[in-house]
C-alpha cells in the first residue's frame, strides 16, 4: 500500500503540473505582463520546473535526521531572506508588497522558503524535545515565540496569508509532534483573531475582506477581480466553453496567470475539470499523509505531516 501510495502521489502531481503547463500556454498570450512573449509563462514555469525537480530529486535522497540536525540553520537563513526583501535596493516591492528578492531577470519569495523552513524547524523541535512536547511550554509556547520574528516580518511585507500559513502548519507539526490539544486551541484561537485584527488594522486588506464577502456590491472596486472570476467559472457551465476559448481571459480578468488561473480552467473545461483538480489535490493530501504516517519515527512523521498540511 506503502508503494502505491508513492506512485498514486507522483502521478496526481504530474497530472496537476501538466494542466497547470496546458493553462498558462492558454492564458500567456493575452497577459499584459508576458513581455511581447506568447509563452512567456510557460517557459519561464518550465525553468522553475527543471528547477524544483532537481531539489526534488536531491531532497528525495536526503535523510529526514539530516535535514532536521540543520533545521535552525535553515529556518534562520529563510527569515534572514525574508528581512532582505523589507531593505530597499535588496527587495522588490510589487504592488505595495515587498515580497520579492531579484535575481537577474527571475525574483524569489523568501516566505515561501519560510514556510517549509518553519516546517522543518518544528520538526526539528518535536525531535529535540522528546517526551517533553506533552508540556505546554515546551510544546507550544516556546516554539511560538520563535516565530514571533519571522511572522512580524510577513505581517510587515504585508503577506498575512503566508504568516497564517506559517503558524497553521507549525500548529500540525507541533500536534502531531505530542502537544497538548486544548492549549493548541486556545492558542490556533488567538492566533487567528490577532491575523484578523491586523487585516482589520490594514485598510487595503480590510477592502479585499469587504469585497470577498460581497463582490456584487464592489464590483468596480476591490471586487472586480472576483467578480470577473465568478463570471468565468458561471460561463463555463459543466463541460466548459472549449480549450483556448476564454472570453474571460482577455483582459476582463486581471492577473489570469497567477492563481486565477483556476477560474479560466473552470471557464474552458468546466465543472468537471475544476472538481477533478480539488480532487487530485485531495488525493496528494491523502497519499501524503498516509506516507508521512509510516515515517520511521516521530519526528520524520512530523515533518511529513507537515509539508502535507503546507500542500492540502
Amino acid at each position: 500500500m506503502g508503494r502505491n501510495s508513492a506512485h498514486i502521489l507522483v502521478a496526481c502531481v504530474a497530472g496537476l503540473i501538466g494542466l497547470g503547463l496546458i493553462m498558462l500556454a492558454s492564458v500567456g498570450a493575452f497577459s499584459p505582463d508576458n513581455r511581447g512573449q506568447t509563452l512567456f509563462f510557460l517557459q519561464r514555469q518550465g525553468l522553475w520546473l527543471a528547477v524544483g525537480a532537481g531539489i526534488c530529486v536531491g531532497l528525495s535522497r536526503c535523510d529526514a535526521k539530516t535535514l532536521l540536525h540543520y533545521a535552525g540553520w535553515i529556518f534562520g537563513i529563510a527569515t534572514v531572506l525574508v528581512a532582505f526583501s523589507l531593505i530597499p535596493g535588496l527587495g522588490k516591492s510589487v504592488k505595495g508588497s515587498a515580497r520579492w528578492i531579484p535575481l537577474g531577470p527571475f525574483a524569489v519569495q523568501p516566505g515561501e522558503i519560510l514556510k517549509l523552513a518553519t516546517v522543518i524547524l518544528a520538526a526539528g523541535w518535536v525531535k529535540w524535545q522528546g517526551p517533553r512536547m506533552k508540556n505546554a511550554w515546551y510544546g507550544l509556547v516556546l516554539p511560538f515565540l520563535i516565530l514571533l520574528v519571522p511572522v512580524c516580518l510577513l505581517v510587515k511585507q504585508p503577506d498575512l496569508g503566508s504568516a497564517a500559513f506559517v503558524l497553521a502548519a507549525t500548529a500540525v507539526v507541533l500536534f502531531v509532534g505530542g502537544a497538548p490539544i486544548l492549549p493548541l486551541v486556545v492558542l490556533g484561537c488567538v492566533g487567528v483573531a490577532g491575523v484578523g485584527l491586523v487585516a482589520i488594522s490594514m485598510p487595503e486588506r480590510l477592502d479585499r475582506l469587504v469585497s470577498f464577502m460581497n463582490p456584487e456590491a464592489h464590483r468596480q472596486g476591490g471586487g472586480y477581480q472576483v467578480t470577473q472570476a465568478l463570471i468565468a467559472l458561471g460561463s463555463g457551465g459543466v463541460r466548459g466553453v472549449g480549450l483556448g476559448q476564454s472570453i474571460q481571459k482577455m483582459f476582463y480578468l486581471p492577473e489570469a496567470h497567477t492563481d486565477f488561473i483556476f477560474p479560466i480552467l473552470g471557464e474552458e473545461l468546466g465543472l468537471v475539470a475544476t472538481l477533478g483538480v480539488v480532487l487530485v489535490f485531495l488525493m496528494v493530501t491523502l497519499c501524503g499523509g498516509y506516507i508521512a504516517g509510516h515515517a520511521s519515527d516521530l519526528s520524520a512523521m512530523a515533518l511529513g505531516m507537515g509539508v502535507t498540511a503546507l500542500v492540502g
